[in-house]
């Protein structure tokens, strides 16, 4: 039986034009519908056209499809914070908006929600915890390359180091709120104000 796969090995065949993005189309909204511990592999194949073994092929297993699900809605809510970044001249005051903002809209985004109820025994808190390097990394990389285009007189160190700690303090803020959001981006604000005071920059 002949497998297209979604990276472009096959047994002499072309894969599926946006074969990867039908595939995640479908399961995230299996996964909104049902929660992604009741995600199946097979259902999300058969919604997306491709066979079960294309999937697997692709992302390994199902905590690899949910892991890029995730990075995928964690890229989307990149999109709305780098727009209101470039509202702001100065880098703690946009750095305080961008935050607060991505407390409120990630708070609202249905597959967080389900992840944070976790109401099932296997559900996936851990892409918020424990295993959450891929969308770290994913949302630190895209934060450096827009605070690199927006202030790009701030070194590439100290964007990665602003970057990396708004994306864990944004992670760690949803998954065990303790303050408002404009409370959290507030304090993180300040501590990036005096990171740049501390390196000489004129913000």
């Amino acid at each position: 039986m002949t497998y297209v796969t979604m990276t472009g090995e096959s047994s002499g065949t072309q894969p599926a034009r946006g074969a990867r993005e039908r595939v995640l189309d479908a399961a995230e909204r299996t996964a909104t519908e049902v929660g992604m511990a009741k995600l199946r592999v097979g259902q999300v194949a058969a919604l997306a056209g491709v066979s079960r073994q294309t999937v697997y092929n692709e992302f390994g297993d199902k905590f690899g499809l949910a892991e890029a699900v995730a990075v995928r809605v964690a890229d989307r809510l990149i999109d709305a914070i780098e727009v209101e970044l470039a509202r702001h001249p100065s880098l703690p005051e946009s750095v305080a908006s961008g935050m607060a903002l991505a407390l409120r809209v990630a708070a609202e985004q249905p597959l967080v929600q389900l992840t944070l109820a976790r109401k099932d025994d296997d559900d996936m808190i851990a892409l918020l915890t424990t295993d959450a390097a891929a969308v770290i990394e994913a949302a630190t990389r895209r934060l450096v390359q827009i605070g690199g285009k927006l202030w790009p007189e701030v070194a590439p160190d100290d964007h990665l180091l602003i970057a990396d700690l708004a994306t864990r303090l944004t992670i760690s803020h949803l998954v065990c709120s303790t303050d408002a959001p404009e409370q959290a981006a507030g304090k993180f604000a300040t501590w990036v104000r005096a990171l740049l005071a501390s390196r000489g920059y004129p913000f």
